[in-house]
């Protein structure tokens, strides 16, 4: 288990990665450039997992491999789409925040359907985490209020999160013998064709080279990401309960995220952020009792 941990440990940086390359594109024009950016990082995911289909024996099309894999390509592609909404709409850490919060689905669902243990201690950490998280919340603009548009865009997020876990968990532990390579293709590549639909001419048209090569760079660094990340998460899902996996993972990946965005974005890091910071490494300490 100890090296398990590890291992998703070492995709937290991959995480920070992929939340600031999608803040980077969001910001440009008006984020006028969602889909087509969203698109070309799915395409090129596709492309990136398909060294792993030869890590698996069984390489042939089976169905839970597809049926699970298409389920996720529509929450990739309304997750990411609304994601950059959002980051314009209200904060990188709201945003994250919302995203991190769908593991409290996976880890209820895994006590209840899967035999998962959950102890006190543990419910205790997530409830601590989310608190530390909720602290971590600030708006872009401080003299507005939320509205209903950003609570909107959090609560899809918070859905399609779920989902998207709730699928790798789905993959691993009843189809632990079908190629988990074979399902992150599916996942990617569907949503890069669903993403497709909503691209228009014009916005290719109105794109400059400055931005052609921003678009670029940053779809393939978040490409290299999402897909190591959803291939680790997919093979580790059979074996790491959801209670450690999930709040381990995107626990680990807001506190870096707002303290990275300190530095990236110039967001302030004052005392509450400060707080829930602490609250947020206590609470990933005890999520693992």
């Amino acid at each position: 288990m100890s090296l398990k941990i590890l291992v998703i440990l070492a995709c937290v940086p991959l995480y920070v990665t992929n939340s600031f390359c999608d803040k980077i594109i969001s910001a440009k024009s008006e984020n006028a450039f969602n889909y087509i950016y969203n698109c070309f990082k799915f395409f090129l995911c596709s492309i990136c997992v398909i060294p792993m289909f030869f890590l698996d024996t069984m390489l042939g099309f089976t169905w839970g491999s597809f049926v699970c894999g298409c389920a996720c390509a529509v929450m990739y592609a309304v997750s990411k789409t609304v994601m950059l909404k959002g980051y314009e709409a209200t904060s990188v850490a709201f945003m994250t925040l919302c995203h991190s919060s769908g593991m409290i689905i996976p880890c209820v669902l895994g006590h209840f359907l899967w035999a998962e243990k959950l102890t006190v201690l543990s419910v205790s950490g997530i409830i601590i985490t989310i608190i530390a998280v909720l602290l971590l919340k600030d708006s872009k603009k401080r003299q507005t209020p939320f509205g209903k548009t950003g609570i909107f865009y959090g609560l899809i997020i918070f859905l399609t999160s779920a989902g998207v876990m709730i699928t790798q968990k789905l993959m691993g532990i009843y189809f632990p013998e079908e190629n988990t390579g074979l399902y992150n293709f599916y996942s990617f590549f569907v949503a890069a064709l669903i993403l497709c639909m909503f691209i228009s001419p014009k916005q290719i048209r109105s794109s400059t080279k400055s931005d052609k090569k921003s678009i670029g760079l940053c779809a393939l660094c978040s490409a290299i990401s999402l897909s190591v990340i959803s291939f680790v998460m997919t093979n580790l899902a059979s074996s790491v309960p959801s209670v450690i996996l999930f709040p381990l993972f995107n626990g680990l990946g807001i506190i870096f995220v707002c303290i990275g965005s300190v530095f990236a974005f110039k967001e302030k890091l004052n005392a509450k952020k400060i707080t829930g910071l602490i609250l947020g490494i206590l609470g990933l300490l005890l999520v693992n009792f």
